[in-house]
């Protein structure tokens, strides 16, 4: 098979292609014929083996592409029974394994959703992976209610207008009922945060609190930040309210003073993805998670957060990462393998 991969880390020059045989399947994976691979910051920390990401994956060589739609080929003997040869899937997987730039790919079963039956391949890799770091962020790690009859509640979500935050305007404004609050530095991206449903786009260039003042917000009740925290989690913490939850997709690395929170009772906590695949935790509830998402898709409650497509070479794939290296992207990018 095909395989668009690297032998050394790097800048985008590191990723060619190469012919490599087909994955054999074993115990609870699926193999699966990949269509459509999403682009997310991952890809760049394993290819250039940042915080050893790249060591994660055992072998050589190494493969990135953690967003994945595709067609089931092959069932291992203790798969979990959801899923026949020939039927559409989509997942994220683990980073620890091989990624999916290649023809087939192997996946743990319990991983693993149903692809939305309303999306083309391209538009389902779009969502695996964000749509699983919102729903574990705030619903299973910060505790988030969903649906809850309570005051409508404030969140803001730092960096709306890239994977991550797309997909969270919307799961947290439609599913969770929350008044969104998102950040954005530029025209554009201002213009995308207010497509999804942001209720109101604020600068995360200037200071948070009299943007907030401005728009009649005094306290916010959760935070999902999807960018770099140590920029501006000073600015925050002062802003959160009482028994608040910040979520983190990426690690505090300065030191912070965090006595002030303490009164409130809040809570800063991380979310990563890849936690669950990492230490074998809980898989099945990523499996469960995609499959809920793929209904709110199907109901027209969410809809695909992507926004660029490539092709599947190894110029597109570059090209793909060079996106990500500039942080000036929308919503999320996708490598398409089979045309939709």
């Amino acid at each position: 098979m095909r395989a668009l991969a690297q032998t050394s880390y790097g800048g985008p020059e590191v990723i060619r292609e190469m012919d490599l045989p087909i994955p054999e399947v074993t115990g609870h994976d699926l193999r699966v014929h990949v269509h459509a691979v999403g682009i997310n910051p991952v890809d760049v920390k394993v290819r250039t083996n940042w915080g050893g990401f790249g060591d994660l994956q055992p072998g050589d060589p190494v493969i990135t592409g953690w967003d994945v739609a595709g067609v089931v080929d092959a069932v291992g003997p203790l798969a979990d029974g959801r899923f026949s040869p020939g039927d559409p899937v989509f997942f994220a997987g683990s980073v620890a394994r091989a990624g999916s730039h290649r023809e087939y790919t192997l996946v743990d079963s319990r991983m693993v959703g149903r692809k939305p039956s309303n999306l083309t391949f391209a538009e389902a890799a779009a969502l695996p992976l964000t749509s699983l770091t919102v729903w574990e962020g705030m619903f299973e790690n910060a505790g988030i209610p969903i649906d809850s009859p309570l005051e409508q509640r404030q969140v803001l979500v730092v960096g709306g207008a890239g994977g991550v935050g797309s997909i969270a305007i919307q799961i947290l404004k439609k599913v969770a009922g929350m008044h969104v609050i998102a950040t954005a530095s530029r025209d554009a991206s201002r213009l995308h945060c207010l497509s999804f449903g942001a209720d109101h786009v604020i600068s995360h260039a200037e200071p948070f609190a009299p943007q907030l003042a401005a728009i009649g917000v005094t306290a916010l009740d959760a935070v999902l930040h999807c960018s770099e925290p140590d920029d501006n989690i000073e600015d925050i913490m002062p802003l959160m309210a009482p028994l608040g939850k910040m979520v983190c997709i990426l690690p505090v690395n300065k030191p912070l003073a965090t006595g002030s929170l303490f009164a409130r009772s809040v809570s800063i906590v991380y979310e990563l993805m890849f936690t669950k695949g990492l230490f074998m935790k809980d898989l099945s509830r990523q499996g469960e998670i995609l499959d809920k998402i793929a209904s709110l898709v199907e109901a027209g409650t969410l809809k695909t957060t992507l926004h660029e497509q490539f092709p599947w070479t190894v110029e597109g794939l570059r090209t793909a990462h060079a996106r990500i290296d500039g942080r000036q992207g929308l919503g999320k990018a996708v490598l398409s393998i089979i045309p939709d």
